[in-house]
């Protein structure tokens, strides 16, 4: 499973080898629930972003190596970020940080909300699972029990066992 971040700021060459540029953001359908492709900012001055579909991605490992680009416009994964996701009471559960993603079919499998700094650090983040939400205009509605699964951080993790510790001693 991967998420954007894995791919921002990662070089993108043609098959001959030379640099185009680098992932900026991912193009994305949501409603059809896979990543589409990426927006590639380019290292010309004037040219400005091009767009890499997935059919045309030849392979990625610290670099993408891609077939062809393309200069259509599609729905970007910053115009997802920061939405509000709203559970079926209207209630704000968090907002959109970013998309879980498997990197063979490119299928969008969860949706990660982060619920607030200290939330995200007392209580960890959530994934909730893309058939479980639909895409408004201004929101992300959660439809589903939107608290089965969370995220438990590091520090968090730790916390809840140093509390275990000292009651138990």
């Amino acid at each position: 499973m991967l998420r954007s971040k894995d791919f921002l700021l990662m070089d993108v060459l043609d098959i001959k080898g030379k640099k185009i540029g680098y992932i900026k953001d991912l193009l994305v359908d949501f409603n059809g629930g896979h990543v589409e492709g990426f927006v590639i900012s380019t290292y010309k001055l004037f040219q400005g972003d091009l767009y890499v579909l997935a059919e045309n991605i030849i392979s990625f490992n610290r670099s993408m190596i891609v077939g062809k680009c393309v200069k259509d416009k599609r729905f970007e994964l910053k115009q997802l970020k920061g939405m509000d996701v709203l559970n079926r009471y209207g209630n704000i559960i968090g907002m959109v940080e970013d998309i879980l993603f498997d990197c063979n079919t490119f299928t969008i499998k969860g949706v990660l909300v982060s619920t607030g700094f200290i939330r995200n650090f007392i209580l960890g983040k959530k994934i909730i699972l893309t058939n479980r939400v639909i895409l408004g205009e201004e929101n992300l509605w959660c439809y589903g029990d939107c608290n089965k699964l969370s995220l438990v951080s590091i520090p968090h993790k730790l916390a809840m066992e140093v509390g275990c510790d000292e009651k138990e001693g």
